[in-house]
């Protein structure tokens, strides 16, 4: 097994300057293993890990970008990703994780709006990369090589000296999310403050801690990296001292063999990977040795209860849930004990965080009453970078702010959602925003009127569902309209099947009333929320 170290040209370091390092881990044991991906050789010690970090700090700097500058991330799972998330916190500046589903119009909108100025990007997705970047006028591209340890970016890294980075303020991600315009703005969050060794010593372990994460044995990141989810729990798993494990993606059969042959302690999974895993639970329970498991934690969207009460017995008491949003609106925690005795809930606050429901005229209502959610942090309310009108719709005096969630507040502080951004569908752990396929599907000549909406679907949660009003005398069939939908957005947001209305129904002020088209799918059953 190849374990790269990168101490520097001579392979040697002034003992006199010795850089400092960000994780325990590195001081207790620098030789020891600190990230691998399963199928590949090529490992980084934990000295070795800190090494690569402080190198992409300096290699950020000599492309100029300064604290708070933002660069983007376009890459499947692969270790390269953990020292480009501690070099990025060193270096005080912003990435921007790309999603690699995305067209190069999408990829082009979040480089143009983030002002990136450096795209970073892996072999897979290079052409629509480049052709990204070149729409958003960013000259400097840098590929990751078709194996870690290979190529462009390592060349670039090897450049750079591992040196002490200045004491600048902490990096972070950009993540985008996306509201009733359904156009993504980039998220200015509360707790990105601070110095990058208290974020990784003290913020991010603090989360783990919140969700029963060890201090010992790999953490495996399956999920997609530019999803805030996993790599909220990449950093809070090195917080604690967890060694990092990548996958590129998840399969029921390798996830479960892969907990078994590394002994793995903790994961991040989507409901669909548990209704997965549950459907075939006959096949697959008993077939492996699980018993290193201490805290799976699933989030991104809500999970069916016989899905996660299968796999909860199958498992044992190891699965918890967690609630939130990239505005800051958790973490809200569920344990196993407490799913099994208030099912619905989505979990209690962070000490850090209340959570109250308002009625629309902003009243607080009491407990029990249904309302729109708002969320007060102790470290203070988020931004939508460049869109003040959206931040200050969204706020409340004293410091609440919402994301749109309707539900109530028991007596115990435990949040019960009725409903989720209504219009919302979330398919899979993604969410999709109904605004951006309408408008592309309002584009077609055919289409006079349209409506977007989620049903129901036993795998994935929610698909997308749409509807049409055709121009007089225009027709299309339903493979145009979504052969139409995926050359202009990525294929996930696409319609999997279209119907045909002879009017929407909207009131006389133009607004539509959605609730009619999609409440006939859901009658009968609880709606995704």
């Amino acid at each position: 097994m190849l374990c790269e170290d990168l101490r520097g040209a001579s392979g040697e370091r002034d003992e006199n300057q010795m850089p400092s390092n960000l994780l325990t881990q590195t001081d207790q044991d620098p030789d020891g293993l600190a990230v691998a991906s399963v199928g590949s050789d090529v490992t980084y010690t934990w000295g070795g890990l800190e090494s690569r970090a402080r190198r992409f700090a300096a290699a950020l700097a000599s492309e100029g970008l300064r604290p708070g500058e933002r660069w983007a991330l376009m890459a499947h799972n692969r270790i390269e990703w953990t020292p480009m998330v501690l070099g990025n916190l060193r270096a005080g500046t912003r990435y921007v994780p790309v999603n690699w589903h995305l067209t190069v119009d999408e990829i082009a909108y979040l480089l143009t709006d983030s002002g990136s100025r450096l795209l970073v990007v892996d072999a897979p997705s290079e052409v629509a990369g480049r052709a990204a970047a070149a729409a958003a006028g960013i000259d400097r591209v840098v590929v990751l090589g078709p194996s870690p340890g290979e190529g462009e970016f390592e060349d670039w890294l090897a450049a750079h000296p591992d040196v002490q980075p200045p004491d600048d303020p902490v990096g972070g991600p950009r993540n985008y999310t996306s509201g009733t315009t359904g156009r993504p703005k980039g998220v200015q969050r509360s707790d990105q403050k601070g110095t990058a060794l208290e974020v990784m010593r003290e913020v991010s372990a603090n989360w783990g801690r919140f969700y029963s994460l060890p201090d010992h044995g790999p953490h495996l990141v399956v999920s997609p990296m530019y999803h805030a989810l996993p790599s909220a729990f990449h950093n809070a798993a090195l917080g604690l001292g967890q060694s990092i494990l990548y996958e590129e993606r998840f399969d029921a059969d390798r996830f479960l063999a892969t907990i078994e042959d590394r002994a793995v302690t903790s994961a991040v999974i989507v409901p669909t990977h548990i209704v997965r895993m549950a459907k075939r639970i006959d096949e697959l329970a008993g077939r492996h040795d699980l018993s290193s498991l201490v805290s799976v934690v699933h989030g991104g969207a809500p999970c069916p209860r016989w899905a996660k009460e299968a796999v909860l017995d199958w498992w044992g008491d190891v699965i918890y849930e967690l609630f939130g949003s990239s505005e800051g609106t958790g973490p809200l925690r569920v344990t196993p004990k407490v799913w099994r005795e208030r099912p619905g809930t989505v979990g209690e606050p962070a000490p850090f965080l209340t959570v109250a429901a308002f009625d629309d005229d902003g009243n607080r209502l009491s407990d029990g009453t249904t309302g729109t959610l708002y969320f007060l942090r102790a470290d203070g309310q988020p931004e939508y970078v460049g869109a003040p009108d959206k931040t200050e719709a969204n706020r409340l005096p004293g410091g609440w702010f919402t994301v749109g969630d309707v539900g109530w507040v028991d007596d115990d502080g435990y949040v019960f959602l009725s409903d989720r951004k209504i219009d919302m569908i979330i398919s899979g752990g993604a969410n999709i925003y109904p605004a951006e396929i309408e408008a592309a599907l309002i584009s077609h000549p055919a289409v006079a009127d349209c409506a977007v909406f989620g049903i129901p679907d036993d795998e994935w949660g929610e698909q997308v569902k749409a509807a049409v009003e055709f121009e007089p005398g225009a027709v299309a069939t339903e493979a145009d309209l979504i052969h139409w939908c995926r050359e202009h957005l990525a294929g996930f947001k696409c319609p999997r099947s279209v119907d045909v209305h002879e009017a929407m129904p909207r009131e006389a002020t133009g607004k539509l009333k959605k609730r009619l088209l999609r409440d006939a799918y859901w009658e009968g059953r609880d709606r995704a929320i």
